[in-house]
């Protein structure tokens, strides 16, 4: 691994100098290559055992300069994809990892040339497995119940600055695989990591532009409803494994305000339908009527969006105040701990990304939006949901 890792170190240098001697037009465009070693936790007993698990990750993107209003608000930030491979310790059960992941860096450098700064990244993508569980071939990877899944990373590093086209960067970095419960088993991969980069310019870097934003701060609370449609299997995060996936159907109408320019906080009401507990509630007898309503959800929410140009980071947070039917199927699918069900049953977490058809940093209201999101009871995966919106 580290011999690939020094061979695309010195591609990248050489990349720099010819850049250097060849004068183009000046260009965003940045490169990041890490190296990572890590450790895959073991969440569940039994887990697989595991060496450290090491990886390779290359961002190509672009920093921004000031050329949106947006730019500002959020000090810069350079966004872009992000490929990262994972060897995750045990290539038989845990296998290899390939993921592509549309990743943010928020900087606290306030100047373009600051010799020594921070970042925080965010980035929400697909991973693929090489080893998924199989009943026949992999009965113990419970980690990975697919090929396919989600991949959520987050993580912070250090940079150095040491030539002005070069940065050396030192980071921590979690992460973490799931197909949100839509195929068991799916406890999930979480592997934390260190890693040592590289930080790229190959073609310089832009002057930040500092104009003044003569827009002001949309005080006004609009009203917002969206619908939106998942799906997931009837079980634990353990199985019953190769059941029937199951719709659940959603709508919300909920106000939002900016705290900020960049910045929107939202509040409001989920109705959610799944057939899933209406299938448990009708196997065990559990009620004679009224099978749908016990098998509704109705929740108040708080949430917050964070606007980078025509897309939005959107997290939510809130309270199961009717779901009777969760109550049955912690009984017969989940294990028997107090603390575990009261939070599951009552506390509902979202998150995601939004899209919006017209940029809402000049557009706050009448626009569409379309999202993508994983649904959760406390910290576990419920499903996976898309949706569309419309603000007022």
């Amino acid at each position: 691994m580290s011999k690939y890792f020094l061979q695309i170190i010195l591609t990248l240098c050489f990349f720099s100098l010819y850049a250097e001697e060849n004068v183009q037009k000046q260009n965003p465009f940045v490169v990041d290559i890490h190296y990572s070693a890590g450790k895959v936790a073991p969440i569940y007993p039994n887990f697989p055992k595991s060496v450290f698990a090491n990886g390779v990750e290359v961002f190509l993107g672009y920093q921004t300069y000031g050329s949106q209003r947006w730019h500002k608000l959020f000090n810069y930030p350079r966004m872009g994809l992000s490929f990262i491979y994972q060897d995750l310790g045990n290539r038989e059960v845990l296998g290899q990892q390939f993921s592509i992941v549309p990743t943010v860096y928020f900087s606290t450098a306030k100047k373009e040339n600051a010799k020594f700064y921070a970042e925080f990244r965010y980035g929400l993508g697909i991973a693929c497995f090489t080893t998924p569980y199989d009943d026949v071939d992999n009965r113990h990877n419970n980690g990975a119940g697919s090929i396919v899944t989600w991949q959520y990373t987050v993580g912070a590093n250090m940079n150095w600055k040491v030539d002005k086209r070069i940065n050396v960067q030192l980071g921590a970095v979690w992460y973490h695989a799931s197909n949100a419960h839509t195929q068991l088993p799916n406890v999930g991969v979480n592997n934390f990591a260190v890693y040592f980069g590289l930080l790229a310019y190959p073609f310089g870097k832009f002057k930040r532009t500092h104009e003044k934003d003569s827009i002001g701060i949309d005080k006004k609370w609009h009203l917002n409803l969206r619908f939106g449609s998942g799906w997931h299997e009837m079980g634990n995060a353990f199985g019953p494994v190769g059941g029937k996936k199951y719709p659940v159907y959603t709508a919300s109408v909920y106000t939002t305000r900016r705290l900020a320019k960049a910045i929107t906080a939202k509040m409001g009401f989920i109705y959610r339908y799944y057939p899933m507990y209406q299938t448990v509630l009708e196997q065990h007898k559990v009620y004679d009527s009224k099978l749908v309503l016990r098998s509704s959800a109705f929740i108040v929410f708080l949430g917050a969006d964070f606007l980078l140009g025509h897309f939005a980071i959107s997290l939510e947070a809130g309270i199961n105040v009717y779901k009777p039917a969760f109550v049955s199927f912690h009984k017969y699918y989940e294990k028997p701990n107090k603390i575990d069900f009261y939070t599951k049953q009552y506390l509902a977490t979202r998150f995601g990304l939004n899209y919006y058809v017209r940029d809402p940093y000049l557009h706050p209201r009448n626009n569409v939006f379309v999202g993508a999101y994983v649904c959760a009871n406390s910290g576990q995966a419920e499903f996976l949901e898309l949706n569309l919106g419309y603000v007022w």
